[in-house]
């Protein structure tokens, strides 16, 4: 049980950039009491207080729904419009003869199904070995379990990495990539997408920003902070972008759900920090904070078409809820 655990053992503090390892840093704000630093080095915003390593079972075991959902349901997840987003990038800059995909933390399979359907070879991994059955029995689709940063998965190398709000989660992020570059081939392309600290969205809503995600998210990265960090891991950015059609609304309706609640004296959704933190709450997974608001119909379907019209406007301005990076080995 958490409670039976002292506090020194449940988190741990990081004087380090694992961005750049660079040790001096400046006070970024803070959240439920635990402390943002500012790398005065590389800018990039992290967690300086965060759950130990140890303990990061009590943050991800669980944490995708184990139920099946029904045929019909599958198909509209699959119709996800993020999903040909992504396809539209990656084959732009991937010829045929090399759309062979690891998708690195591919939760439940969605996309990598999605790419099969469209003729790409798929493999993936998973931390959870609960999450790699689930695609296995949802998709047919065998996962490498665990950390790619710990073991290259086996048919490395491959044409193709992405990692699609993952990075944010990682702890050692500079000694992520240097993984992820040995799993890539010479010119091997890679397709990353996290949250957007630089957004539009993220400025005026601050703590509400339903990107912060705490304690799970942990590194928070702008394009500029991003394409720095790829360019020191040995990849040249080829394409970059802040506009995804799903994460781009869903995350200006979960921000602007969240300020409400704010400001109507209900909190946030990350006030008890590791109460039930198992549980999946995608940072765009708004449909969840907004149950609890529980706006009336028609006002729910005018904030989601407001939020329609802000992201493409905050995207258009480069301060959108992503970035969203093509790039390759160098």
């Amino acid at each position: 049980m958490i409670d039976s655990l002292p506090e020194s053992r449940l988190w741990e503090e990081v004087p380090e950039c694992g961005a750049c390892g660079w040790a001096r840093w400046r006070a970024a704000g803070e959240v439920c009491g635990k402390r943002y630093a500012r790398c005065e080095a590389c800018g990039v915003v992290r967690l300086y207080d965060r759950v130990a390593g140890d303990q990061l079972h009590r943050l991800y075991s669980g944490y995708y729904p184990g139920a099946d959902p029904s045929p019909d349901e599958l198909r509209r997840q699959l119709d996800n419009p993020t999903f040909a987003h992504r396809r539209r990038r990656l084959e732009a800059a991937v010829p045929v003869d090399r759309r062979r995909i690891f998708e690195i933390g591919c939760g439940d399979g969605n996309f990598l199904a999605y790419l099969r359907g469209h003729g790409w070879r798929v493999h993936g991994s998973e931390y959870d070995a609960d999450t790699a059955a689930l695609v296995r029995r949802r998709h047919g689709i065998e996962l490498f379990v665990g950390d790619v940063a710990d073991a290259v998965p086996p048919g490395a190398p491959f044409k193709v990495a992405a990692a699609y709000h993952v990075l944010e989660h990682v702890y050692r992020p500079a000694e992520w990539l240097a993984a992820v570059r040995r799993m890539l081939g010479p010119g091997g392309t890679l397709h990353l997408q996290v949250p957007n600290q630089g957004s539009l969205t993220r400025r005026l809503t601050g703590p509400a920003w339903a990107s912060v995600m705490f304690p799970q998210h942990v590194y928070f990265y702008t394009p500029r902070t991003l394409d720095a960090l790829l360019r020191r891991a040995g990849f040249a950015p080829l394409a970059t972008t802040t506009w995804d059609p799903w994460h781009g609304p869903g995350t200006v309706t979960g921000s602007l759900v969240n300020q409400a609640r704010r400001i109507a004296g209900r909190g946030l959704p990350w006030s008890d920090p590791l109460a039930g933190a198992g549980e999946r709450v995608d940072a765009v997974a708004f449909a969840g904070t907004a149950a609890a608001a529980r706006p009336p119909r028609l006002a729910r379907r005018m904030l989601d078409a407001a939020s329609v019209r802000l992201a493409r406007v905050e995207a258009l301005a480069g301060a959108g809820a992503v970035v969203d990076v093509i790039a390759r080995v160098a």
